[in-house]
């Protein structure tokens, strides 16, 4: 039973690792997490960052600069007094309407998610990395479980020398690899990230954020279609004299309305990756992985400690068995010569 328990030990530890897979939900959390990070990547990048910034500075722009200079203005140029001017808009465009009224309540709802996404973005490229760039996180838990597997391997032909051996070497890659792999950061950064994302990621977020951007892109469109026509018949003039009067007048109108499509096409990727992947991130955001790296890392080190154990106590009693047989041999030797003398 003694020589049995070392083999049984490393057995033990590798039906842990084994279980924690499926405690974990490491095969349904591990494929969650690759899908949320390919569908987040583009967006997490610096630049689309700062892109996404400037199209909300830019909106914010459009609806004070509109409000405060553009309607008295343009107001004054077609006769009418600024509250008639805005009882017009109201009533042959309300989409711009309500969508000019919206746009600080929505600004503000982006900046919020913005904000955390920048926090985040250093965490969230680590945790990509999971378990290195090239391989994806799908492959973690068939990777703990091939773990625990090695380990009942190496169990069942211990307590034998190379069994011994085969203990330290599997051992030393436990510990060594996770730490090769910089895992202990990158599983501290996605457990980070996940519970910093609680506070925007959420169902009721993720829908006031569709709601907004339905909004926006009514607005949107019937800026393009609508009122700008309207202004250039009511101010007499043409398209391109429209462009022109807007620009030396209202620069931050004239030149965010030029890029609103791309700017609402840009919130609309990043809204669409936050509403397809909702279910994954809930899904993922259960499994905390820190505590998974570091038992992982101790079973390494008690596998390759009773495999060392095994080695040290096998060079030992080797050594104590061959002075047994030395100390055999010398009595053999002189029992010939005893037996003479008597």
């Amino acid at each position: 039973m003694k020589r049995r328990v070392p083999s049984l030990l490393i057995g033990g530890i590798g039906v842990v690792l084994i279980l924690m897979t499926f405690i974990a939900n490491l095969f349904w959390a591990g494929p969650a997490f690759e899908r949320v990070t390919d569908a987040f990547r583009p967006e997490m990048q610096a630049t689309q960052l700062s892109q996404l910034r400037r199209d909300v500075n830019g909106l914010a722009a459009v609806q004070s600069e509109f409000t405060t200079k553009a309607v008295p203005q343009l107001a004054a140029a077609a006769g009418m007094s600024p509250q008639q001017f805005s009882a017009l808009l109201t009533s042959q465009y309300p989409a711009v309407a309500a969508g000019l009224g919206a746009v600080p309540q929505v600004t503000g709802q982006f900046t919020g998610v913005l904000n955390v996404l920048d926090a985040e973005a250093t965490r969230f490229h680590r945790a990509d990395a999971i378990p290195t760039k090239s391989l994806p996180a799908t492959t973690v838990p068939w990777g703990l479980a091939g773990a625990g597997l090695l380990c009942i391997a190496v169990a069942v032909v211990l307590p034998r020398r190379r069994g011994a051996v085969a203990a330290v070497a599997l051992g030393l890659i436990l510990v060594v690899a996770p730490l090769a792999m910089m895992l202990p950061r990158k599983a501290d950064a996605a457990d980070t990230m996940n519970s910093h994302l609680k506070t925007v990621y959420t169902a009721q977020l993720v829908s006031g954020a569709r709601q907004s951007l339905t909004g926006m892109q009514a607005m949107g469109t019937e800026l393009q279609t609508k009122l700008l026509p309207g202004l250039a018949t009511m101010l007499h003039q043409s398209p391109a004299q429209l462009n022109g009067y807007l620009a030396a007048n209202f620069p931050a109108v004239a030149t965010n309305l030029a890029s609103m499509p791309a700017a609402l096409d840009r919130f609309d990727r990043l809204v669409n990756a936050f509403d397809r992947e909702l279910a994954d991130y809930n899904t993922a955001k259960k499994t905390s992985l820190v505590p998974l790296v570091w038992i992982l890392m101790a079973g390494g080190l008690l596998v390759a400690g009773i495999g060392g154990f095994l080695l040290v106590s096998g060079e030992a009693e080797a050594a104590a068995e061959g002075r047994e047989r030395l100390s055999l041999r010398e009595r053999l030797a002189h029992a010939p010569r005893e037996r003479l003398s008597h």
